[in-house]
């Protein structure tokens, strides 16, 4: 599948240039395209000069700077409003024809990226009709979860993307970070390169690579945008497989080797489930889709099978897809999507917080009798 990545604001533009960096690896290990192009779109000219050394895949387009004074979604919304229409404009349209899909990306805490968001997917939708259109919200941190500003602009911005996106990707940032970003002195950078990774085998799976790629069971363009709708939860695990495994079509007295295969796979992907972008129940999700990847030579009917069986357990057989892939070397990868999530704690919380924060603001408001 290629995309073409829109970032806003400061942390949806270092996601953009951090899929730049997914693209080139896709090339040199898979000889594929998976990025058309990314753009950043900020007010912000420092910030926008610092992602430049991503490559010429990357493209920043500068806004008007947002009111000071106003640090809520509202400005972010209103300042797309009046330039959206000129920011596609100056965007490269003849390569939209190239992508399947956009990406749009931003942080739903802050103001140009939380409030534009919606307000872009929509332009794009009313123009590319029959193009999906996604969005990747990246929730607060703990440490700003309790910002009453921050809390309001999270609330908005995931009202109105689930109204306008076909998808909507969400990482809490919290879940996300793993040790190493923690003790990265490149924290965020770290923590941009994890939220893009579970992206790179489905992307480059879908697309036509060497058939000495190929699984038994290939995930299609089709089979991902079919997978994806609503609120969405992405997953990715890995577990070390043992070099002297046997191939697909060898015979012989090899039922412990195959055995043991088959339980890395299932290893990965207990791994994949408990590394989900945001916390969620599996029965809740409507859609899921799996991609096993798995070296070739490692490779058994036994184990995307599976991976396959346990996802339609988990989901109360739900609507599901999947497929195998033979693009890594030396262990077993599962990348996990649950897809159309009726329910997620995270998202009602945001809700019911900035419905009180609204209540109470009122109450301020209303002169006593």
């Amino acid at each position: 599948m290629k995309l073409v990545v829109i970032g806003i604001g400061d942390c949806g533009g270092n996601i953009a240039a951090e899929f730049v960096r997914l693209g080139s690896r896709a090339r040199a290990e898979s000889g594929v395209e998976v990025l058309v192009r990314s753009y950043a779109i900020n007010d912000d000219l420092a910030s926008l000069n610092a992602l430049k050394k991503a490559g010429d895949k990357l493209l920043t387009i500068q806004m008007p700077a947002a009111p000071v004074s106003s640090r809520e979604s509202e400005a972010g919304a209103e300042l797309m409003r009046a330039n959206g229409d000129r920011i596609i404009a100056t965007m490269r349209a003849g390569e939209f024809f190239e992508a399947d899909a956009f990406m749009l990306v931003a942080s739903s805490g802050g103001c140009v990226g939380s409030g534009g968001i919606s307000i872009l997917a929509r332009k794009l939708k009313e123009r590319y009709v029959n193009k999906p259109v996604y969005a990747l919200i990246v929730l607060p941190l703990a440490a700003e979860a309790n910002v009453p500003t921050c809390v309001y602009n999270t609330a908005l911005c995931l009202k109105s993307i689930d109204k306008t996106a076909d998808a909507v990707f969400l990482f809490d940032n919290e879940k996300v970070m793993s040790e190493a970003s923690i003790k990265s002195a490149a924290a965020n950078d770290a923590l941009n390169r994890e939220i893009v990774a579970p992206f790179f085998d489905l992307l480059r799976a879908s697309e036509k690579v060497d058939p000495k790629f190929l699984g038994t069971s290939n995930i299609g363009i089709g089979d991902i945008v079919q997978s994806l709708n609503g609120w969405t939860a992405i997953g990715y695990g890995k577990a070390q497989i043992s070099s002297g495994g046997l191939s697909l079509f060898k015979r012989g007295d090899h039922f412990e080797s195959k055995g043991e295969e088959t339980i890395k796979a299932m290893e990965a992907m207990s791994s994949a489930l408990s590394h989900f972008s945001i916390l969620c129940r599996m029965e809740d999700a409507r859609k899921a889709l799996y991609l096993l990847c798995v070296p070739g030579k490692n490779a058994n009917i036994n184990m995307a099978r599976s991976v396959g069986n346990r996802m339609r357990e988990l989901t109360n057989n739900g609507e599901v897809r999947g497929g195998d892939f033979y693009g890594v070397k030396d262990y077993a990868a599962v990348t996990l999507i649950a897809s159309r999530i009726t329910y997620l704690d995270k998202v009602k919380d945001y809700y019911e917080r900035a419905s009180i924060q609204v209540e109470e603001l009122k109450q301020k408001e209303t002169p006593p009798l």
